[in-house]
């Protein structure tokens, strides 16, 4: 039987009364703390289909689990005013659009959406929001999203991603995780003064394109493992970034020329650097990367200077041949 004539015969199972209470967990203070009540609700792995209404009436959850299940519908959990922490990865949600209504989600600071279904990065009511994770999804476009208030952490690895386009005006954001996509570039990043990690591990960077480079003054680790860079010359584009410590190029097809040692060549690029992947620069390895910069220069002069001398000899050998000529 194939997974359609399956999906077909499948009878939604929808969640119980007796689901909920199995779940319940967690006694706390009502938010305006004038009682008490249960505020964890964990429903993890139940091949559940439906979220029942009923849930609607424990209004003082603050902490819900319900991943692992089939949920395509999450409109329910609109009606829990006082969630802090909602973990719905593993379902089969394709929307954002339940989060994007102003009177909803006032608190809620941690949304997990990671493996679902969902295609588009879209604008985000959720004024709280500082954690929000949607790896392994679909999502191929992010224009739509246009910004966020408080959010410091947005996961997006695993997707379909070939454009930064949509994330900026984000002043809080300090982490953002993008491996597993198909990210040529860092254009459209702006605004975003506190970012301090970008992670790009398995895009298609080949090589780093400088023109693109947004204004990141925070940027201390930015990760390139697996791309496709070559040159390790093109690292040097990055010495705009002048708080970045961190650096991680490995599994790169980069040809560590002329030294032969890759970590020097990243070193004469970026001298300040800390670290390079997991080793830490030693003090001596970074006095000799800025020593051979230095020897690289001044033979790069030389040859520049003997480039000019020998034009302008051949100059004047030329405009001496045609006076003997005449």
């Amino acid at each position: 039987m194939s997974q359609a004539e399956e999906e077909e015969k499948h009878i939604p199972v929808q969640m119980t009364k007796d689901n909920i209470k199995s779940g319940l967990s967690q006694i706390g203070k009502t938010f305006d703390g004038s009682s008490v009540a249960y505020i964890k609700l964990e429903l993890e792995n139940k091949e559940l289909d439906i979220i029942s209404n009923e849930l609607k009436h424990y209004r003082h959850l603050r902490y819900v689990n319900l991943s692992g299940n089939h949920f395509d519908s999450i409109q329910v959990m609109s009606e829990l005013p006082y969630i802090l922490k909602l973990e719905l990865r593993g379902n089969r949600i394709n929307s954002l659009e339940v989060f994007n209504n102003a009177s909803t989600f006032q608190y809620l600071q941690v949304l997990d959406l990671s493996k679902n279904m969902i295609p588009a990065l879209t604008g985000l009511h959720v004024p709280k929001l500082v954690n929000l994770k949607l790896s392994n999804n679909l999502i191929a476009d992010i224009q739509n999203f246009q910004g966020h208030t408080s959010l410091r952490i947005i996961d997006l690895r695993g997707n379909k991603l070939k454009s930064l386009a949509g994330l900026h005006s984000i002043p809080t954001l300090e982490e953002l995780w993008l491996a597993e996509n198909n990210i040529t570039s860092l254009a459209y990043l702006k605004d975003l003064p506190n970012l301090k990690k970008i992670h790009l591990r398995k895009n298609n960077f080949n090589p780093i394109d400088h023109s693109s480079l947004p204004e990141l003054p925070s940027l201390s680790y930015l990760n390139f493992r697996e791309n496709e860079i070559a040159d390790p010359g093109v690292f040097a584009g990055l010495r705009i970034y002048k708080s970045l410590v961190k650096l991680v190029v490995t599994d790169n097809p980069i040809k560590p020329e002329p030294s032969g040692d890759l970590k020097k060549e990243v070193l004469i690029s970026l001298p300040q650097l800390k670290f390079i992947g997991k080793e830490e620069v030693q003090a001596e390895e970074r006095e000799d990367a800025i020593n051979e910069a230095a020897e690289r220069k001044r033979l790069a002069e030389e040859a520049r200077k003997e480039a000019e001398r020998v034009a302008k000899e051949a100059l004047e050998n030329g405009e001496n041949k045609e006076a003997e000529e005449d």
